[in-house]
């Protein structure tokens, strides 16, 4: 039985590792957290359940290709209730809002009653979300081995899927609002997807859920993540926490293990790296298997830029009304915090899951775009680090006192998650929770995660499959599982 040790405990590693362990290697997670998941987690509060992740899950739906990966590796069981919004998000203007029907027949009607000088290109639009809301990403195998006859029995499936993806996913949100004369309307698209994000991410996720898909599992990401924990320590597999991983062993031109912060090593016939992409190749390899793409990428953030954010969560003692999961509301005036002008400030409702808050009790958050250089500066002197963090918590508390006036004095608990967290506790390069989402010819769609000249290595998460995400960090696993396989002579076994 040949030996793997898989880097990272995230949604990657754990997926990587099931799978592998059901199709008989040896394998070891070393982790450098004390939990599982990565940043798909929550943390507990006095009274309330923070969560730091899912906001839907694409893969939900019974018979999708992800919701197989899901059932495979745990994360969702019969145990698991899955909830549907209605409305995906609500956005509001002075006196004006649209609402965002999962249902795109209520939201067709609904958006051709508020602009209706705009209803040749809603048509279109109504058009385009059902014929993308089929689309799957191929898991059957890496997608650098799928062939010819491959893509012709997917694209027979589903062609005009494959035509609007060819077109949506190279086109930024910014130059796909220009179809529209309606400023309301633009406004409101720009407000849930911001302007350099792919047209093809907000029609692909309304897209979903008019399909059914893309719904809420009830517990959240820390629950999810430790059902995959539980499936494979039932099938007999080993983590390791707190054993933060320094080197990436070389021996000649193969990987034959890994030394952890602190001196301690381990050895394996495989070494899969499901950690953070800069700290895998910059880090534990020392640079010296970096493929260009890579080199370009991580050398100008600026021109390629990953997703951070900033949160404020908010612990209340009384029960606010839950009326919409995702509230984008136009400020008065703009405002500039953590280095960022914001425009819109977007409010997180968690009324819908039990599991946030004790009885009469209620968790809202509010999320801020994130500007890691500002708050990696700031970082430096804690004082001012903690001031602007008190300046993001008392925006948000006047931003949810305003609209749910019943929380007025009665917010017990806070707490404020920056870019320096997401380092901070997952080792995110530049905070990232998700990769690359701006469209580029520099940004791969699928890193297959070999490196010239390393032998019995691999690469895998969200970073060779951008932009990232759950779905692209579990599919990167499973693809890792599936090569380990294939160069043993084995067939792939899923169950």
């Amino acid at each position: 039985m040949k030996k793997v040790i898989i880097i990272g405990a995230g949604i990657a590693g754990l997926t990587c590792a099931i799978y592998a362990k059901r199709n008989g290697f040896d394998t070891e997670i070393y982790e450098l957290h004390t939990l599982p998941g990565g940043e798909c987690t929550g943390w507990d509060r006095g009274d309330y359940h923070f969560d730091g992740c899912i906001h839907w899950l694409v893969g939900s739906k019974p018979g999708t290709s992800f919701h197989k990966i899901w059932r495979d590796t745990g994360a969702l069981d019969d145990t698991v209730k899955i909830l549907n919004h209605e409305i995906f998000a609500r956005y509001e203007e002075k006196e004006t809002a649209i609402n965002f029907y999962s249902n795109v027949d209520r939201l067709k009607a609904h958006l051709i009653e508020i602009a209706p000088e705009d209803k040749k290109e809603i048509h279109k639009l109504d058009k385009t979300l059902r014929k993308i809301a089929n689309l799957e990403m191929p898991i059957e195998k890496p997608m650098d081995m799928l062939r010819g006859r491959d893509g012709l029995k997917l694209a027979i499936k589903n062609i005009g899927g494959f035509l609007n993806m060819s077109k949506y996913r190279n086109m930024s949100m910014d130059k796909f609002i220009s179809q529209f004369k309606n400023p309301l309307l633009k406004e409101s698209f720009l407000a849930l997807f911001p302007a350099d994000y792919t047209a093809m991410s907000f029609l692909s996720t309304l897209g979903s859920m008019n399909n059914g898909d893309s719904g809420y599992p009830i517990g959240g990401s820390r629950a999810l993540a430790k059902r995959m924990e539980k499936h494979y320590l039932d099938l007999g597999g080993r983590i390791f926490y707190k054993s933060k991983v320094d080197k990436i062993l070389v021996k000649g031109n193969q990987a034959v293990g890994i030394k952890l912060i602190g001196g301690q090593e381990a050895y394996a016939d495989y070494i899969i790296s499901c950690a953070d992409g800069y700290a895998t190749l910059i880090n534990m390899l020392e640079d010296k298997y970096t493929p260009e793409i890579y080199k370009t990428l991580f050398a100008h953030p600026h021109s390629y830029p990953t997703i951070t954010s900033a949160l404020v969560f908010l612990g209340i003692n009384a029960q606010i009304p839950y009326t919409y999961r995702n509230l984008v509301i136009k400020r008065k005036e703009p405002a500039t915090i953590g280095g960022v002008t914001i425009e819109n400030t977007n409010i997180l409702h968690y009324g819908f899951d039990p599991n946030m808050a004790s009885e009469g009790k209620t968790v809202i958050a509010v999320l801020y775009d994130g500007n890691y250089d500002y708050w990696n500066a700031l970082y430096q002197d804690q004082e001012k680090y903690r001031a602007e963090k008190k300046k993001l918590e008392d925006d948000a508390i006047a931003a949810v006192v305003e609209r749910y006036p019943l929380a007025e004095g009665k917010i017990e608990i806070t707490d404020v998650v920056t870019p320096m967290t997401y380092e901070r506790y997952c080792n995110a390069w530049r905070g990232a929770w998700m990769t690359w989402v701006k469209p580029s010819k520099n940004v791969p769609n699928y890193f297959p995660g070999l490196l010239p000249g390393l032998k019995n290595f691999m690469m895998a998460g969200m970073w060779t499959l951008p932009p990232g995400g759950l779905p692209g960090a579990a599919a990167a696993g499973r693809f890792a599982a599936h090569r380990l396989c294939l160069e043993n002579g084995m067939a792939f076994k899923t169950s």
